[in-house]
């Protein structure tokens, strides 16, 4: 959320240039520094329907240096059709992609189809619970939130939309000064900007970690980088180096009739089981969702098998009880090995573990294979 500024005093002077939004502004502080700015609008509340041309009109909102022209796409939520011709045609010539929508059933329909980067609401009615709050709430359906600038006759109607917990990170009071309207446009989308790429940056840090936060296994990215490493030195050594690859089986239907947080249990389960069965020179790692990977240098293609199989039977041995929920966990293993010879490179030896793996599930999953040659390609990976 962005902060809520006060509408700039008319008085002479220099113009005024709102600071940068703060996500974190509190809403009521605005609302007090509102009543400030304006004596006459009394406390919230006490305007009587019909009174906005008794609302000082906001003065014109001119930035210090103008942002160049963005190919952002605003969404004008006119549900109140109030005459927005001007600033419609204002965002068009400052370089936006502007749609407007002028009935509930519309921005229904634009939501199915529109992925907005701001909206400018004009709303019809307010109130927790609405169809209109549900369809504010619809824009925020990826990572990156969409700020919503709403549009208010005065300080009742922002006290409205605070009431009914309305996600706006902006107010104008109406009609708005179309340079000060511009000015808070491109604020906004210059926070979600700096968010997305804050949002992005945290991405790949989170993939240069070691450990996987959920399972305390390491990192998919830290075993690839040990995967380079333990096949050049196999390589120089001519020694084997086996992979596993291991899957839950039936993951999705356990996620499916228990719930996720049940789901995490029976990964830490799996983790901690493979953890205790290597030795302090092997690798485990999760590669995501419910796959995992053992890394077993100096093993050979039957020692590996001999792992592979102790480790399934460890686990189908147990019951999984947690939140509830009891449930019997089985997994699957593909297994190749490097002999320390041949041409394979990491990317193959992992090729190779998944058509194995695809094999044991294809044999009717708690199984473990080794790849040989002819193995089948596995199908294409499937969305969850």
């Amino acid at each position: 959320m962005l902060r809520v500024e006060e509408p700039p005093s008319t008085a002479a002077g220099p113009p005024l240039r709102s600071p940068v939004p703060d996500p974190h502004f509190g809403l009521r502080a605005a609302l007090e520094r509102a009543a400030e700015a304006d004596p006459s609008s009394g406390p919230p509340g006490s305007h009587e329907p019909g009174d906005a041309e008794s609302e000082p009109s906001p003065a014109a909102f001119v930035p210090s240096h103008p942002l160049p022209a963005q190919a952002a796409k605003v969404l004008v939520l006119n549900h109140h059709r109030d005459p927005l011709a001007d600033l419609v045609s204002a965002l068009r010539h400052r370089g936006f992609e502007v749609t407007e929508a002028r009935s509930l059933a519309d921005t229904q329909q634009l939501l199915d189809r529109v992925a907005p980067d701001l909206a400018i609401l004009n709303p019809l009615v307010l109130r927790r619970g609405g169809v209109e709050l549900e369809l504010v709430d619809r824009l925020q359906r990826n990572g990156v939130p969409v700020p919503v600038i709403l549009l208010v006759d005065g300080l009742r109607g922002l006290d409205v939309a605070r009431r009914a917990d309305l996600p706006f990170c902006d107010f104008l009071l109406k009609p708005p000064a179309i340079d000060e309207c511009l000015h808070r446009v491109d604020l906004a989308l210059r926070t979600r900007e700096a968010f997305a790429r804050l949002q992005a940056r945290a991405r790949e840090l989170e993939g240069q970690v070691t450990t996987d936060h959920k399972t305390g296994l390491l990192s998919e990215r830290y075993f690839r980088q040990a995967l380079q490493l333990e096949h050049k030195r196999a390589q120089r050594h001519t020694m084997p180096l086996s992979l596993l690859l291991i899957d839950v089986d039936d993951f999705k239907s356990i996620n499916d009739s228990t719930e996720y947080a049940f789901g995490d249990v029976v990964l830490r389960h799996v983790a901690e089981s493979l953890r205790r069965n290597i030795r302090e020179t092997d690798y485990a790692a999760r590669f995501g969702g419910d796959e995992f990977v053992l890394l077993l240098p100096h093993t050979s293609s039957a020692e590996a098998v001999q792992t592979a199989v102790r480790i399934k039977k460890r686990i189908a041995e147990t019951t999984v009880q947690a939140r509830g929920y009891s449930q019997r966990v089985t997994i699957s293993i593909g297994i190749d090995t490097f002999d320390g010879r041949s041409d394979t490179d990491p990317a193959e030896l992992r090729a190779r573990a998944n058509k194995a793996l695809h094999q044991a599930k294809r044999r009717g999953k708690n199984q473990v294979w080794l790849y040989t040659a002819g193995d089948p390609e596995p199908p294409p990976p499937t969305k969850r």
